[in-house]
């Protein structure tokens, strides 16, 4: 396997790590610290996600915003994985991106009907993607000083 694709794959999964403990923080105070407004309750998904950005608190803009980063984060891992041609790395980063796409929709589901499934849904597929990129940090051995 070539070291520099697989080394790649550990940054990026460590930064998805790294963006998934604050995405989650941020989520926590989102739910615990913030109302969301009124008038975005029973919107669709997308106009539930524009409106977190643009009208939301700060709290929930920057939640919403990192999510996002964070799904280009998890096809760049994908991508990396795809390049390696292994197919446990690819599988492993499907599910990491499918966590983060049902914890995206929950989310923006979430503003615009306040569901505590929805809210459980974020959580539940957070913890999805932080053990798919936890194991990949595991399971990809360590680039040698020698290469």
């Amino acid at each position: 396997m070539r070291p520099k694709a697989l080394n790649g794959l550990r940054l990026n999964s460590f930064a998805a790590v790294v963006m998934i403990l604050l995405e989650f923080s941020l989520g926590v105070g989102v739910n615990v610290f913030s109302t969301l407004p009124q008038a975005d309750h029973g919107r669709a998904v997308f106009t539930a996600f524009g409106s977190a950005v643009t009208g939301g608190p700060l709290v929930l803009t920057v939640h919403a915003l990192l999510g996002t980063v964070l799904l280009v984060t998890g096809v760049s891992a994908l991508a990396r994985a795809s390049l390696i041609r292994q197919p446990a790395l690819i599988l492993i980063t499907v599910i990491a991106l499918l966590g983060i796409v049902a914890a995206w929709l929950s989310g923006a589901r979430f503003v615009g009907t306040m569901a505590n499934g929805a809210s459980m849904t974020m959580a539940i597929a957070t913890a999805v993607s932080t053990l798919c990129y936890a194991f990949i940090l595991f399971i990809v051995p360590k680039p040698t000083t020698q290469e």
